[in-house]
């Protein structure tokens, strides 16, 4: 059966040149919309499947050209730490983005848009040269990309039509029926586990960890899917060794050999993101020092396990 290339999603980003979302350069194509709901989220302008406005206070001149074109009278401009910004009323706002069109200071954008298979395919396709001599490929990630699993199946197809390696970067919370029509056409799965206790897992993603380590199990040894496990390492929330040295037993006890762990630092990078779309965040988070980082891949690697930091 022949993709169908007329399915949509909402795609926030299309990024070229990866080389963090697997092996060689990638293009990752960036899917909107999450059921989890992570308190250190990177790109939390993913977590919900409709378009939205992102404002950065910072750029904002006060000039007024949002308050003129803003059809629902959302925008106003008020005096905020000593300087005249904009102001928008998120609960009138409807993400409809006529306030960014004419903002010069480039203060306001609508993250996502509704995009077909062949659109974000044409884009994978613009650097398949690159793509095939390094060994890279294209790779689907959010956001949740099971959370549209219609549009990613048929990405993935597409992409496999035209000669193109797959990966997906997930983290793996979806139905059975969901796991088997997507990872049917992946080459690599990099499955993210937040953390090893489903209780802690729950307060930290507003989910529970059974059915994403029963999923991951299912990819790597009923569909033969490579796996790489991703852990975004987040300090004083599931970086102690007991939870490391529980990800590197159940990789070892449940996964194949060629399973490798990769470790990723906290950064602060959704910060900024998460400001921008009025959020609430918990700022108190540290960011790991490389020397406990290298302390945790140690712990990892004891089992016998390629473990990076990155990637």
């Amino acid at each position: 059966m022949a993709a169908d290339r007329s399915v949509t999603t909402t795609v926030f980003n299309i990024q070229t040149y990866c080389i963090h979302d697997g092996p060689g350069i990638r293009v990752t194509v960036f899917v909107k919309g999450c059921p989890l709901r992570c308190t250190w989220c990177a790109n939390p302008e993913s977590n919900l499947k409709k378009p939205q406005l992102m404002f950065y206070k910072d750029k904002c001149t006060g000039c007024g050209r949002c308050v003129e074109n803003c059809p629902k009278h959302a925008v106003k401009i008020r005096e905020t730490d000593g300087a005249y910004r904009a102001y928008t009323d998120r609960s009138i706002c409807v993400d409809c983005g006529a306030c960014v069109k004419d903002c010069p200071a480039e203060a306001r954008e609508i993250a996502g848009e509704i995009m077909d298979v062949q659109t974000a395919l044409d884009r994978v396709l613009a650097d398949k040269l690159f793509l095939d001599t390094s060994g890279g490929g294209m790779t689907i990630s959010g956001g949740e990309c099971l959370a549209c699993p219609e549009f990613s199946e048929n990405l993935l197809m597409a992409a496999h039509e035209e000669g193109i390696s797959t990966a997906v970067e997930s983290s793996v919370f979806a139905t059975p029926e969901v796991i088997d029509r997507v990872y049917s056409h992946v080459d690599l799965a990099l499955c993210d586990i937040k953390h090893m206790d489903p209780e802690k897992h729950k307060e930290y993603t507003g989910v529970g960890n059974e059915q994403i380590l029963k999923n991951i199990i299912h990819i790597n040894q009923d569909l033969h899917v490579p796996v790489w496990i991703r852990v975004p390492t987040i300090p004083g929330h599931n970086d102690s060794d007991e939870n490391i040295d529980a990800v590197a037993r159940f990789v070892s006890e449940n996964l194949t050999k060629d399973t490798r762990v990769c470790l990723l630092p906290y950064h602060r990078l959704g910060e900024s993101k998460n400001e921008s779309l009025g959020h609430e965040m918990d700022w108190s988070i540290e960011i790991p020092s490389d020397e406990h980082m290298n302390h945790l891949k140690e712990i990892v690697e004891s089992y016998g396990i390629t473990t990076q930091i990155g990637g």
